[in-house]
């Protein structure tokens, strides 16, 4: 009898030790409580959310034994009451409270995020004294980066490269497509399309021998990101080996240019020649006059009396 009394006392003492405990209050590491009935947050997924740009982004707020307390997100940059309960507050139809009934889950959703909606955000329960937890949501910009300029010229018959590339290469791109015009472009035959999502999302487009078709806007435009686009010029053989001549021409014309401009410069003027053939004329006769005055005296009597005389 005494042993079974005191194991009584002892089974006595224990439950009261517990339930003291328990009356003393918790904190959240402890584990959740039994027998508080004033709301308090259990762990949230995250409290850091990234979200990509143009895309929605949720922060969720869970908060147990709500009873007629109300939940509301508030904007900490500006202190903008967003949302309270299932009411929305914000000018921005952007911004949603989304709560289902019995659930102890109030999230709050952005819709078309954008970079400037980056920041912190509160989510609070009017309790008395009121409680809170911080949320810090990042917006990152989801732009897709299309490799080298947005104007390439390719001879036909040679080989179309093009590659893009994500600003995220943490997240994934969803579907990921290549476009010529409005057309999807689809791997197989001269076409090869390769997609690496391993370090970073990496996209390669490779057209074998290039065609006068082939010119268009190409488009890389991964499903969750931005699109990027590159136009495309494919020059025909005959006009690039018309430019590579006219080139050559050009040039040709040129050298013709100046060897005619020193023609000109070395012409003779047109009464020219009959003025150096009378010159020509005046020097001989010069000269016969010259050898004639060293003559003897009869000589040259005898040589003008023939000339005065011609039908002698």
């Amino acid at each position: 009898m005494v042993a079974e009394g005191r194991w009584l006392l002892w089974a006595l003492l224990s439950v009261v030790c517990c339930l003291g405990s328990v009356s003393a209050g918790f904190t959240l590491e402890q584990g959740i409580p039994h027998f508080n009935t004033k709301p308090y947050f259990l762990p949230p997924a995250a409290k850091n959310v990234t979200a990509l740009e143009g895309q929605s982004a949720y922060l969720h707020c869970r908060v147990a034994q709500l009873g007629d307390k109300k939940v509301s997100w508030i904007r900490r940059r500006d202190l903008h009451v967003l949302t309270s309960g299932v009411h929305t507050f914000a000018s921005d139809q952007r911004f949603l409270a989304l709560h289902a009934d019995r659930s102890e889950n109030w999230t709050l959703h952005i819709r078309f995020s954008q970079v400037r909606d980056s920041g912190e955000y509160q989510c609070q329960v009017n309790t008395d004294p009121r409680i809170s937890m911080l949320f810090y949501l990042n917006v990152q910009e989801a732009a897709t980066m299309m490799d080298g300029s947005d104007q390439r010229y390719v001879r036909a018959g040679s080989t179309i490269q093009l590659s893009c590339s994500t600003s995220i290469a943490s997240q994934p791109p969803g579907l990921l497509y290549w476009y010529r015009d409005a057309e999807i472009l689809q791997d197989g035959g001269r076409v090869d399309i390769s997609t690496h999502l391993e370090n970073e999302t990496v996209s390669k487009l490779v057209i074998q021998g290039a065609r006068v078709g082939d010119s268009g806007n190409y488009t890389c435009w991964p499903t969750k990101f931005l699109p990027a686009s590159v136009m495309v010029h494919v020059i025909p053989e005959a006009k690039a080996a018309a430019k590579s001549h006219g080139t050559g021409n050009n040039g040709g014309s040129a050298s013709t240019t100046k060897t005619t401009n020193a023609s000109a410069c070395t012409a003779l003027p047109a009464g020219l020649p009959l003025l150096l053939l009378l010159l020509l004329l005046l020097l001989a006769w010069e000269t016969e006059a010259l050898l004639v005055s060293r003559a003897s005296p009869d000589w040259l009597f005898g040589n003008l009396a023939r000339r005065r005389l011609p039908g002698r």
